[in-house]
């Protein structure tokens, strides 16, 4: 006969200590990795509920189907040391999947802002920054410039490079700090009202975001990710106020 309440026990057991292994992982993943609201603008939310939800619902499962108490003590830790390689390992290659994906700079190049996940940065183009930009962030993506090459030779590197889908943001040897391109984010910034006139929505956006300005002394810059979004910020060209979920570029 089937001890049902047996197995429901050990499935309820192995569910608790997955979830809080879950819980633990979505923590560093949206409050340091993904803050808001790169979590949308990158996608990093669906993937993760993908792999949680399968790490939930499959090795609770596979509890309920090998948990016998009649098994030797031996056997049901054999069995349960395959499930937890198993689950874990899938687990942790989700999350190092997720982490290579996670945003490090958010950085202006030309007329908009980019975000760089961790994968877009190669070895070689690290070593060949300068400090602080020769690692990859683990605290959350950090605002910078970039500058455009003096030299001929470099101008070409990147104008062929970019022809590839590798542009300025993927060269850190060319970050700057973020002070340094105020002047040309101001220059580059445009007035809400011709966000409006092609997004009427946005103005209802704007009055939710509730920021500490009026309009008026609001400005708007693209910002791509996975897609095109807006970025809010003050007429000076300071740093991002808010995220708009809107493509500027669509009309």
């Amino acid at each position: 006969m089937i001890a049902w309440r047996e197995k429901f026990r050990a499935m309820s057991l192995h569910f608790l200590v997955t979830l809080v292994m879950a819980a633990a992982a979505a923590a560093v993943i949206f409050l340091i990795w993904y803050p808001d609201p790169f979590q949308a603008l990158l996608g990093g939310t669906k993937f993760f509920l993908l792999i949680s939800s399968i790490d939930l619902v499959l090795g609770p499962l596979t509890s309920l189907i090998v948990y016998n108490s009649k098994k030797t003590r031996r056997a049901l830790i054999f069995d349960y040391t395959v499930i937890g390689i198993v689950q874990l390992a899938a687990f942790v290659y989700g999350v190092v999947s997720i982490a290579g994906a996670r945003p490090v700079y958010v950085a202006f190049v030309y007329d908009r802002f980019e975000v760089v996940a961790a994968r877009d940065l190669e070895e070689q183009e690290l070593l060949a920054a300068k400090d602080p930009y020769r690692t990859r962030p683990l605290w959350g993506p950090v605002l910078i410039g970039t500058q455009r090459p003096s030299d001929p030779e470099a101008q070409n590197e990147v104008m062929f490079a970019s022809l590839g889908g590798k542009d300025l943001q993927m060269f850190p040897r060319y970050y700057i700090p973020y002070e340094e391109v105020r002047e040309q984010v101001k220059s580059k910034a445009k007035p809400l009202e011709d966000l409006y006139k092609h997004h009427p929505e946005a103005r209802q956006m704007v009055a939710d975001a509730k920021l500490p300005l009026p309009e008026s002394q609001l400005r708007y810059v693209p910002i791509l990710g996975k897609t095109f979004w807006t970025v809010l910020l003050d007429a000076e060209g300071g740093p991002p106020l808010a995220y708009l979920p809107l493509d500027p570029y669509d009309s």
